[in-house]
């Protein structure tokens, strides 16, 4: 029988500090503490998951019981080395606080502290998501992890830092473990096709890293997931299938509809359409918040790769799409859909219809809203007009600015007329409606 399969998570955890992708910071300071002698007795690393917390305490671990330490790495042959990589250590010991979080667990701990390490230099304790441990725990490891054994080294792992307590804070070192921008986890997994021999292109793996939002373990189950879907072949129009991204034609179709279109039957076949196809409408708004975020970006230039999750073909797309488009009027956009958005999740409709039908009316709502101008918008067209006055270029009807009692000169003089004031006076802070200044 052939070997089980091992997969790409668990095959390329890295057993040294120099194998981790982006957590130089961290590292840096725990090799600077082993080579000065400086280790403390307690850590908290805290990160978002998959970024390597667990991964750099067993490397801590075997360095910290290492034989033979190279460069300040572990050696990863030495017995204890070779434990503590198998899992089988009895000086390394890993707690999953999710599932050992009641005091007892905490009392059998501190009972164990006392014994010295079986065959390495340290005892080292791991404990994994730390926040989830009761009051009455925390409140029992609270003197072990201000005077532990001196054998004894504690590395508390977390994703939620604020739940933790601030007298375990206070007896601990912390360190904090960045997601990794979606540039390296590309050149990680490219770096690890080229070793399994895995055909890709750039996009293919760009929607792959996109997928693994910063987390290092999740880019690499994805790419796991990948290969198997796409048969070893790794390219942008297959994992785009596979995850159902349909590129961002129809959310620019979708943005036309509302920014350039004053009738709702384009926005309705949208909608309808999506609808009839299945599409998760849930998840199609999201797609198009994100979309109308990257909009701003684009058009104020602000855009790098970090930013916007789309690949260069489709944001030289976008680009063009936006280019007729004021930046208010993407900003407006953008702002209405999170608050739809918003309001989606509080209602928590019960089916697809019901979500249609909430879309349809929000969307013709946000269509009237931006068909009407706004004061500011009014008054640029009238101070535009008071300038062609000015200039003399525009011609006055004769019966603008007529007044009882005054001579023919001063009827049709546009320095007495002061446009700009009495429209501002008369309509400041009230809505307008666009059939009374069409012809402006």
């Amino acid at each position: 029988m052939s070997e089980s399969h091992l997969v790409f998570a668990r095959k390329y955890r890295p057993q040294k500090f120099s194998e981790v992708i982006y957590q130089d910071l961290a590292i840096n300071a725990l090799k600077n503490a082993l080579k000065n002698n400086r280790v403390g007795h307690a850590y908290i690393f805290f990160g978002s998951r998959g970024v390597g917390k667990t991964t750099i305490a067993r490397i801590l671990a075997k360095r910290l019981n290492c034989s033979n330490p190279t460069e300040n790495e572990p050696c990863n042959e030495c017995t204890s080395c070779t434990e503590i990589i198998k899992g089988n250590s009895p000086d390394v010991i890993e707690i999953d606080a999710a599932s050992n979080r009641g005091i007892e667990n905490i009392r059998d701990l501190r009972e164990n502290v006392k014994f010295s390490p079986s065959g390495g230099k340290n005892k080292i304790y791991i404990i994994d998501e730390v926040h989830m441990l009761t009051d009455q725990s925390f409140n029992a490891l609270l003197k072990t992890l201000e005077e532990p054994p001196p054998h004894v080294v504690f590395i508390l792992a977390t994703t939620e830092y604020h739940k933790i307590p601030e007298t375990i804070l206070s007896r601990c070192q912390d360190f904090v473990f960045k997601k990794v921008p979606l540039l390296n986890l590309q050149g990680h997994a490219e770096e690890l096709c080229k070793k399994e021999k895995i055909e890709y292109d750039m996009e293919g793996l760009f929607w792959v890293a996109k997928k693994g939002d910063g987390s290092v373990r999740d880019t690499l189950s994805f790419l796991e997931q990948a290969v198997t879907f796409t048969d070893g072949k790794i390219f942008g129009e297959k994992i785009r299938a596979m995850i159902g991204y349909q590129g961002v034609d129809v959310q620019i179709e979708l943005l036309h509809s509302v920014l350039a279109e004053t009738k709702f039957d384009k926005l309705f076949s949208i909608l309808d359409k999506s609808y009839k196809d299945g599409v998760d409408l849930n998840k199609f708004l999201w797609e198009f918040l994100e979309f109308s975020y990257a909009t701003t970006l684009i058009k104020e230039n602000l855009n790098d790769k970090e930013s916007l999750n789309y690949p260069v073909e489709d944001v030289e797309k976008i680009s063009k799409s936006i280019s007729n488009y004021p930046i208010e009027s993407l900003f407006l956009l953008s702002d209405q859909v999170y608050n739809i958005y918003e309001k989606l999740n509080l209602l928590k409709l019960r089916n697809s219809f019901e979500t249609k039908v909430f879309f349809e009316l929000s969307f013709r709502k946000l269509i009237s809203e931006l068909n009407k101008p706004t004061v500011s918008g009014v008054l640029d067209k009238i101070y535009t007009l008071k300038q062609a006055i000015e200039s003399g270029s525009f011609s006055i009807p004769e019966e603008v600015g007529t007044t009882k009692n005054k001579n023919d000169e001063e009827k049709k003089s546009p320095e007495k007329i002061d446009l700009v004031s009495g429209i501002k006076d008369k309509f400041l802070g009230s809505e307008v409606e666009p059939d009374k200044f069409k012809g402006i």
